[in-house]
């Protein structure tokens, strides 16, 4: 198709190309002024020669990561990259500095481009154009069981806690040091955000954000720190905030099988704030998975039907994990 038919041409190519030229000049004058940048609250230092060490670090962290998905497990290879959706790339700030620091640049796409519109746009012969040596954080951290076949006999959540320990494995050995700063100094480990590999690239993001992105900026005042995958005419979500977009359909197909499992072979007890049954939450699921699957024409009015369902669902106690009730809301809530 035409690249600018594509429906991510304008708010995501166009948009990423002028956002990564704001990247460069800053990074350009850095190097030039060869300035020292200091974090006082996580007592850090960044010069030009260390934030390009730092950025060689994580990148060499995530082509381990994705040596694991790739040679580890046999989903990726199963499934070919099925993930590499529209509106799934999220483009942060830190992605495009990034790649300034690693003498790299934004793709640039020909007048006409491989992927559908469905796809994403920087899908060339399913392969990414973005480098080699940054794709970014987001693609970089998901992970899914794609469609199956599975082993027989074994949960949903067991398959995916055997990806998830060996992930957080290599993330507490080998991220950066300047994370794992700031891990001490807020109390808790990136890595534990992992079972959510979409939870993780936020958590790294803001992170990013802490500790180089806002001190640089600071000192650089040109880029937009609210650079995102969104229209002209529509707001900036708000950093942090998880973007709905195909790629939640994954997230929400995964749920949902563990979801069946965990009802059918030991049913919850219903809180006392829901008026509804298991077999109904059974009934919703079904319904759900034919929504993803299909997205019917009147699929929001589906999805706010059986969300009043789950609205009243009580939230966790701290340090306890989330009921099906809790997590069936909170899914249909950022549907």
């Amino acid at each position: 198709m035409k690249l600018t038919q594509h429906p991510e041409y304008q708010r995501v190519y166009i948009a990423n190309g002028e956002a990564f030229r704001l990247c460069e000049q800053a990074i350009i004058q850095w190097q030039a002024h060869n300035n020292t940048i200091s974090v006082p609250a996580y007592g850090l230092t960044w010069t030009y020669e260390s934030a390009r060490e730092f950025v060689r670090d994580l990148s060499t962290l995530f082509q381990e990561y994705n040596h694991i998905l790739w040679n580890g497990f046999n989903y990726c290879c199963q499934c070919g990259g099925q993930c590499c959706v529209a509106d799934a790339s999220n483009i942060q700030p830190f992605d495009l500095l990034a790649i300034t620091l690693l003498d790299q640049s934004a793709p640039g796409l020909a007048e006409n481009i491989s992927a559908s519109e469905r796809q994403c746009i920087y899908l060339v012969n399913r392969r990414c154009s973005w480098p080699a040596e940054w794709r970014t954080i987001k693609c970089w951290s998901f992970y899914c069981l794609g469609t199956g076949p599975w082993r027989p006999d074994t949960s949903i959540s067991e398959l995916r806690g055997e990806i998830t320990r060996e992930l957080q494995q290599l993330v507490r050995t080998r991220l950066p040091l300047p994370l794992q700063r700031y891990e001490t100094i807020q109390g808790f480990a990136l890595a534990d955000s992992l079972d959510d590999p979409v939870a993780f690239s936020e958590a790294i993001h803001n992170a990013l954000f802490e500790i180089f992105v806002d001190p640089l900026n600071e000192v650089y005042p040109i880029i937009d720190l609210q650079l995102g995958n969104n229209s002209s005419n529509t707001p900036p979500e708000p950093r942090g905030t998880l973007t709905t977009s195909l790629l939640l359909d994954d997230q929400v197909a995964t749920f949902i099988a563990q979801a069946v499992e965990e009802a059918s072979e030991t049913p919850p007890v219903v809180p006392t704030e829901l008026a509804i049954s298991v077999e109904q939450l059974l009934q919703d699921l079904e319904a759900l998975q034919w929504i993803i699957e299909g997205h019917p024409s009147h699929e929001s009015k589906l999805l706010h039907e059986l969300y009043l369902h789950y609205a009243n669902a009580p939230a966790p106690a701290p340090g306890d994990p989330p009921s099906i009730w809790y997590r069936m809301c909170d899914y249909l809530s950022k549907m």
